[in-house]
């Protein structure tokens, strides 16, 4: 029996036209709204879910190489190949691979995604120091932000969901928790974001427009060392030297809304370092660094990677919730209480992207030859995993219904098929911050307005739809009467 089984041609082709060609024209790096629309309508995923399945049976559940435009490209379709890939090493299995990095580049050349090797290591390290600190660190100035900006976001009369309204306040959130107060009104950083997210969609499939991409990036970039240097006061945002001490930081954020506006450090009661006015950058100012670790280069995917729940996540999540009664009841009594982890908030978030990923597809390239299946994978070996094909598949008990328990008794974090932030080493160190955020901004909606579906399609008496358009979707909304 060969290592790994090949597609026939016309399996690779159909694999071509339902999922690679789909997933290009929705946008690898941003979505495009009239395609995710018309996509979704098409019915495209439940197709090459179809496809998958049948991959599956006539290859006895292995892994198969489909014809790619640049040659092979091995597909995970083995539940124990996905684990053998996440959670194996990010230098053998690496996640820079060609198309990511002419997706990505344009916005973040200096990031952790693109980084390989020792800066690699050394940008995970930062990285891990600030967003896995701040989901604990930044709790309470992370609700009162979105408390301030979500108040009365959607109007104080009865009617649809404005979800261009809503995006508008949480993104201005999110400059403030990313790079502080100051930055709440800057929204020519996150448009200079997204313009290079959207140059970084062609995955250099259209004359490159270097002067542009270079004078966007210088704009952004200036913006975002501004107030990464107003955070710190010293100008270590630059890379210059290196933080004292072991690193960890305590945010200033109590709850106050308050700013000094000095960048200063001080020290809190438990002698550590406590920066800024709740924000990233804040953290940023005293996590450890080297000259390779570029901290401005960070915060792009930070701000992508927020922005991005707030436009394709929060509606959907929030339509199932509205959907579900049981979690609709719950849901709202854990936003009113007034002490609350949030766990089912969160596992509604958690259960929202497993049913509709944010990040659909986890490619991966092969450094170096690499054992498999009795055979080797050459180095150069390009490796798709479909990740919201394994998140739907039919062996899963509760694939296309909303079962948001699966999360909180660990059936759902115990299946390598659900991954919707990657996993093992290339885990992605923001995970619990970006559903921290997405939960807290449930939260200040949930306490102002009551929320009703529009029709039954996101309902429990039938399974949810395979793909789902989150820039049409229809919501009654009214203020609560509490």
């Amino acid at each position: 029996m060969e290592p790994v089984p090949r597609a026939t041609g016309l399996e690779s082709l159909l694999f071509a036209l339902l999922y690679s060609l789909p997933e290009y024209a929705r946008g690898i790096v941003v979505r495009r709204p009239s395609m995710t629309r018309l996509l979704a309508r098409l019915g495209t995923q439940a197709a090459v879910q179809r496809l998958c399945t049948r991959l599956r049976v006539r290859h006895g559940g292995r892994s198969v190489y489909v014809r790619g435009p640049r040659g092979k490209v091995l597909v995970l379709l083995a539940q124990g190949d996905v684990e053998r890939v996440l959670g194996g090493s990010d230098s053998v299995f690496s996640l820079r691979t060609q198309e990511k990095w002419r997706g990505f580049s344009p916005l973040q050349p200096d990031s952790l995604l693109l980084s390989r090797g020792e800066t690699r290591k050394d940008r995970r390290r930062f990285n891990c120091a600030v967003l896995g600190r701040a989901p604990g660190e930044l709790a309470l100035r992370i609700d009162q932000v979105m408390a301030e900006e979500l108040d009365g976001v959607l109007g104080r009369d009865p009617g649809s969901v404005d979800w261009a309204g809503l995006r508008s306040g949480y993104n201005r959130a999110i400059l403030r928790l990313v790079l502080g107060d100051a930055a709440r009104d800057d929204v020519r950083i996150l448009a200079a974001v997204n313009a290079l997210r959207r140059e970084g969609n062609w995955l250099g499939l259209r004359l490159p427009r270097p002067g542009r991409t270079r004078r966007l990036r210088t704009a952004m970039t200036s913006g975002i060392e501004r107030h990464l240097a107003a955070a710190t006061g010293d100008g270590l945002a630059t890379g210059d030297g290196l933080a004292t001490g072991d690193g960890l930081a305590t945010s200033s954020g109590t709850g106050s809304g308050t700013s000094s506006g000095t960048g200063s450090l001080a020290v809190g009661d438990g002698g550590v370092a406590a920066v800024g006015d709740g924000s990233l950058a804040g953290l940023a100012a005293v996590a450890p660094r080297t000259a390779d670790t570029c901290p401005a280069g960070q915060v792009p995917h930070w701000l992508m990677a927020l922005e991005g729940i707030g436009s394709t996540v929060l509606g959907p999540t929030l339509a199932l919730i509205a959907g579900h009664p049981e979690h609709y009841e719950r849901a709202r009594s854990e936003a009113r209480a007034t002490s609350s982890d949030r766990r089912h908030l969160r596992a509604c978030l958690n259960e929202s992207l497993r049913l509709w990923p944010l990040v659909p597809t986890l490619p991966r390239v092969v450094t170096e030859p690499t054992a498999w299946h009795g055979g080797t994978l050459p180095a150069g070996t390009d490796i798709l995993i479909p990740i919201a094909v394994h998140s739907r598949n039919p062996q899963i008990g509760y694939a296309d219904r909303f079962t948001p328990q699966a999360w909180l008794d660990g059936r759902a974090e115990a299946d390598w098929s659900i991954v919707p932030f990657s996993a093992g080493p290339a885990h992605c160190p923001g995970s619990d911050l970006g559903i921290t955020v997405a939960a807290s901004a449930l939260a200040a909606l949930l306490r102002q307005y009551d929320f009703r579906p529009v029709g039954s399609r996101l309902g429990p008496c039938r399974p949810l739809p395979k793909a789902v358009d989150p820039f049409t979707l229809r919501l009654s909304v009214e203020p609560s009467v509490l």
